[in-house]
């Protein structure tokens, strides 16, 4: 897995056991995002045409995986609802591919930065080679930099064009980031940001019906609630 240059973000809840169901017209997509999740989903759209809604909790996942499940959400034109949890890789891609996307109250919802601000860190790639004698080390440990540093290229760009194709500010994903909410976020002890309405309005999000939700902090997944940009 990706981790983020911050590490003050990294650590996700473990919500639930990973699973899809279909009750009557609805997928229920549970825990993480991952490729075994997502062909489910796929599967049960292929087989039942009647379905129209996509329900999720997901602490995120794999980026690509993320963008894949957004797509196939797109692509059915589902309406997406939101009813506990949503927050990294859903946050950043789910959320916005819903036909409307409904967003219920007291759900969290959290965003941690975009696909450029996550590497894999050379400690990472360290442990991965410690076993090797050189010169076999150094040179293992310079193709595995050159491939994840290309993985993150791809996905970033890919990412970009997700949100042009939606027509929503890329900077939603990397608002959080900038030092003086970093530091607010640090001294919060938060695990990411959260969006007011009006904010996500003001990134050109227009697919959402909130239904009086309010962004929230709770105690056991602090985030930082951004509210206004002035």
């Amino acid at each position: 897995m990706h981790k983020l240059i911050f590490t003050l973000f990294l650590i996700l809840p473990t919500l639930l056991q990973a699973q899809v169901t279909l009750s009557d017209k609805t997928i229920i997509y549970s825990g993480q995002i991952n490729k075994q999740n997502n062909n489910t989903a796929a599967e049960l759209l292929k087989t039942d045409p009647t379905i129209n809604t996509f329900t999720i909790t997901s602490g995120g996942g794999n980026i690509d995986l993320g963008m894949d499940l957004a797509e196939l959400i797109l692509a059915y034109k589902l309406t997406v609802n939101i009813k506990q949890f949503c927050f990294s890789s859903c946050a950043n891609y789910v959320l916005l591919a819903g036909h409307p996307t409904t967003i219920e109250p007291n759900t969290i919802i959290g965003w941690h930065g975009d696909a450029a601000s996550a590497k894999w860190l050379d400690s990472d790639i360290d442990a991965m080679v410690k076993h090797l004698k050189e010169p076999q080390k150094s040179q293992k440990w310079q193709a595995l930099r050159a491939h994840y540093d290309e993985v993150i290229a791809k996905a970033s760009l890919r990412e970009k064009a997700f949100y042009t194709k939606l027509n929503v500010n890329h900077d939603l994903l990397t608002v959080g980031l900038k030092p003086s909410l970093r530091s607010a976020a640090i001294k919060q002890h938060a695990r990411g940001w959260t969006y007011s309405p009006k904010v996500l309005n003001y990134f050109g999000i227009s697919n959402i019906s909130y239904n009086n939700w309010q962004p929230r902090s709770v105690k056991n997944f602090p985030l930082l609630i951004i509210s206004d940009l002035n």
